[in-house]
Parts: C-alpha cells; structure tokens; sequence
C-alpha cells in the first residue's frame, strides 16, 4: 500500500510538473487518490450508516405503530395512509430546502441541525394523544430528518476518491434495509407488551414506548458527528483549500501510518468556477441573506441548463418511479401480513387472493378491527389492537434479504456498467409487484415481497450513486436533494393512492404500482454511460 501511494505520488508531481503548475499542487481528486482507501473511510462509513439506520427507522415506523395505535386514535385506512403521507410530505419539502442550504452551509452544520433537533421532536411526539397532533409532529419529523436522508449520501461520497464513490453509497444502503431489519425485530420486542401508564391525563403505553425509543439512537450519533470534519471536497468548491488539505492530511496519516508532514500534497487547486461566482456576491455580514439567495439561484440555474437538466430530469424521473413502487409497497406491507394473518385464523384452509381477501373482509365484517375501519359508521364493541406476530417475522426475513442486495450492489458497482444495475433491478421489481396480485397465501406474498424489496432498495441506492457521481460538486449536494424530493412525492402519491383505494379496489393500486416501477426500469436504459458523462 505504502509503495504503491508513493508510486501515485511521484507519478502525478510529474504530471504537473509536465503541466506548468507548481510542484506539490494538484486538485481534490488526484489528492484524495493519495489519501487511498483505508481505515479513516471505512470509520466514517460506519458512522454514515448509523445516520442512515436512523433515517431508516423514522421511514418505516408508522409500518409498526398503525396496528396498534388504530384503536388508542381511533384510525381507519385513509388516516393511516394519512399518517404515511404526513412524514412523507415533511420530507418533501425539505429535501431541497436543506439541499440548498447545505450547499451554501456546509453538509456537516446541517447534519448536525437535523439530527438534534429530529431526536428531540420525535421524543415529544411519542406523548401524543390524538390523531391530529401525531399527524403535525410526522410532518415536523419528516421536515428535519429529510435533511440527513439526502445529505449523507453526498457526505459520505465527498470523503473519496472518485472510482470509490458510488461503492460506498451503494455500501451505504446496507444500512437503511438494516434499519428496517432492526425496526420490526425492536417493534416485537416493545409493541406486544402489556405496559399502559395513565398520568395528568396522559397514556403511554408500549406503541409510544417505541415510538420514543427510536429518538434516542439518533441523538447519540449527533454527538459522534461532532468529532467529524466538513466534507473537505465542499470546502475547496467554497476556496478554503488550507481547511481541506489540512482534512486531507489526517485522512492520509490514519490510512497509511505515515505523519501528516508526509502527505506529498503541499497545496490544494480551488475550484476555480465557484471563485469566479463567489467573488460576484457581497461580502457584507448585513447582506448575508442576499449571499444566500444568489447562492441558490447559481445552484439551481447550473442544474437548469445543459448538459446538467438533461440528466437531472432523467434521474428525477426514475428516482420518483422506483420510490413511487418502493414506499408504496413497502409502508402498507405489515398491513397486508396482518390481514392475511387475521383471515387465516378464521379461515386456516382457505386461499385467497390479496383482493379476494379484502372483498371477503368488507363483506364478512370477520373481526372487530376491520369493521372498525371499513364500516366507520357503524356502532362495534370495543377496539382491541391485534397485530400478528408472524407479521413481525416476514418484515424481517424481507429485510435480511434485502442486506444481500446491498453488499451485491457495493461489490458490483464498479464491475458492471452504470445502466445494467438500475435496469435489471427496476424491471424485476416491477414483474414482482405484479405477481402480488397473483399471490394466495401469506408465503407467497412473503416470497413477492423479497423479491420486490430487494430489487427496488438496491435500485434505490444505485441510481443516488449515479446522480452524486454525474454532478459536480458545487451543485452535487442540491440535485441529488432535489432528486429525493420528487422521489419522496412519488412516495406520497402511492402510500395516498393505496390508502384511499385498497379497500374500495384494490386492483388499481397493485396494478399502478407494478406499472409505474417497470416504466421507470424502461427509463433506466437512457441512463448514460461514463464515457459520455
């Protein structure tokens, strides 16, 4: 590793000697090629991953606390999909504005601001006692943890070398199926226990217990995020190379074993465009919001013109088809095991379709629950939440395969072209989500929604590698923000469309579903290759 760095280094001071620039000068990209791959990357990826497992728990926790809460805020379907789309709508709206701000602030500030805050908010809102303030306190969730959810991904990639990049986001998604790994086996843990406190008027019972314990991990690695730099990629786009060399020296130390004075690299090349845009702007502190708000309008016009808004809007669209399928599928999959579970103790030999299963449901009225929120009208006995705990074990066994997809997708990203995966991935995710219309048993469904959740995570993280690695660094950080943010809205109108119409027809929702990720698979061969970036 030593001689072969030492090779690197020679090597490029030669190439820039040959280029008339001043011995020991050389940009980001050739510096971090010196720094290597090693240790002080693998730690912060790590680190990363524990923000991204938190990102992921807020995500899928509505999934577990539905059943449950049902009864204590008295839900029917259309306000659970509400309750979906509440966090989601948060997280749309602040994709970009946190998108923007970070590339005006810094990833790290922003980070920081989300994640304190998100874990307080969270903590709060596990004491919730209607429908309607859980609902404001999702929306303010999603609004904060949106920031951390699209930023990490440029974070993490501007702490390496370019041909390391997309490697470590894809990595990096082994993380949030992680989270939904962790998050049915703790909701298993907590929801089913029998535990109710009644103070000052407040319940709390074990819904909300897992409600606020999920608030917890993500104020601890707030603390951890404070001992970590500013991506020093975004601090040479700002001109402040002396700060990123300085960055670029202990990431080569902690990789090689070598002191910091070694590190070949004696000055860093600003960026030279951002200077040239910077210099335009006042330097006043009274005119800080005018700074800001040319540094949006630059930001966003770069993305708006050629050749950046042709791959913008083409990575837009298929990021909204794939979360349209994923969030879609995926936030109502526990409601699906649960009725399957629930139908199948009443009737342990009958086969039935996802829909026939339903239609039986509305005209039968077999449980208490379902007559709850398909007949709301009606006078019933006392809610009683029921949530199988078979439910609990498909989650995670959907989840635990999904880990190999992500591993698959680190391992592979530099093998195979940067079309093949989001193709092949995208088209199977679709033909799965069709075959759920087919399914007639609780396996089955299982055996879907594997193959769905696989494909559709791994696309997932592939494309996010794609778009950090096709835009430069200066407007990186916003389109890719902005890419979440119409993915997050693809989510919305799915979770939107199956609460509203799976139990008036239930063929729709599946049918879109399954339509709308194989188009965006289609898509994913106009995805254009490195040698034409």
């Amino acid at each position: 590793m030593v001689s072969r760095i030492s090779t690197v280094s020679l090597s490029i001071e030669k190439e820039t000697k040959d280029h008339g620039t001043k011995e020991g000068t050389m940009d980001f990209e050739r510096a971090m090629e010196i720094c290597g791959n090693g240790r002080y990357q693998y730690t912060f990826l790590l680190v990363c991953g524990v923000i991204f497992i938190c990102v992921g728990c807020q995500n899928g926790v509505n999934a577990y606390i539905l059943p449950s809460a049902e009864c204590d805020l008295n839900m029917r379907s259309e306000e659970k999909g509400l309750l979906n789309v509440a966090f989601l709508i948060g997280s749309v709206i602040s994709a970009l504005f946190w998108g923007v701000f970070a590339g005006a602030y810094g990833r790290r500030n922003i980070l920081l601001l989300n994640l304190f805050a998100d874990s307080i908010v969270t903590l709060i809102a596990s004491f919730s006692q209607s429908f309607t303030l859980l609902l404001v306190f999702r929306v303010i969730s999603g609004f904060l943890i949106g920031g951390p959810g699209s930023l990490v991904y440029s974070y993490l990639g501007e702490f390496h070398a370019e041909k390391y990049r997309a490697k470590s986001i894809c990595y990096l998604g082994f993380f949030f199926t992680l989270a939904w790994l962790i998050l049915p086996g703790l909701a298993w843990i907590i929801v089913p226990l029998p535990i109710s406190f009644d103070f000052y008027g407040i319940r709390y019972n074990s819904w909300r217990m897992f409600l606020g314990a999920i608030s917890l991990p993500t104020f601890a690695i707030a603390i951890v995020t404070l001992m970590y730099p500013e991506s020093p990629k975004f601090l040479v786009s700002q001109g402040r190379t002396d700060e990123a060399l300085a960055i670029l020296r202990k990431i080569y130390a902690v990789n090689t074993g070598r002191d910091e004075s070694e590190f070949p690299v004696k000055e860093l090349l600003s960026d030279a465009m951002f200077e040239m845009e910077k210099d335009k702007t006042p330097q006043s502190s009274t005119d800080g919001l005018i700074v800001l708000l040319k540094n949006i309008w630059w930001q966003l016009r770069t993305i708006a013109s050629p050749p950046h808004l042709k791959y913008a809007s083409l990575l837009w669209i298929i990021y909204f088809t794939n979360m349209f399928g994923y969030y879609g599928f995926n936030l109502w999959q526990p409601e699906l095991f649960n009725r399957f579970e629930n139908y199948h103790q009443s009737y342990p030999n009958a086969s039935v379709t996802v829909c026939e299963l339903i239609h039986d449901m509305q005209a039968l009225n077999y449980t208490v629950i379902e007559e709850q929120f398909l007949l709301p009208n009606e006078v019933t006995t006392e809610c009683k939440p029921s949530i199988d705990q078979r439910v609990f074990i498909n989650s995670l066994t959907i989840n635990a395969v999904c880990l190999f997809g992500n591993v698959a997708s680190g391992y592979l990203a530099n093998q195979v072209g940067r079309r093949t995966m989001p193709v092949t991935t995208m088209l199977t995710a679709g033909i799965a989500g069709l075959g759920l219309y087919f399914v007639r048993s609780s396996v089955q469904i299982l055996v879907t929604a594997c193959i769905f959740s696989l494909m559709a995570a791994t696309a997932n993280f592939v494309i996010t590698s794609v778009a950090v690695d096709v835009f430069p660094t200066h407007v990186s950080t916003a389109a890719v923000c902005m890419m979440v943010c119409l993915g997050r809205f693809g989510a919305v109108v799915s979770n939107l469309a199956f609460g509203m119409l799976l139990d008036l027809t239930c063929e729709i929702p599946i049918f879109l579903l399954a339509g709308v990720t194989i188009f965006g698979g289609m898509l994913c061969f106009l995805i254009p290759s490195k040698e034409k970036k």
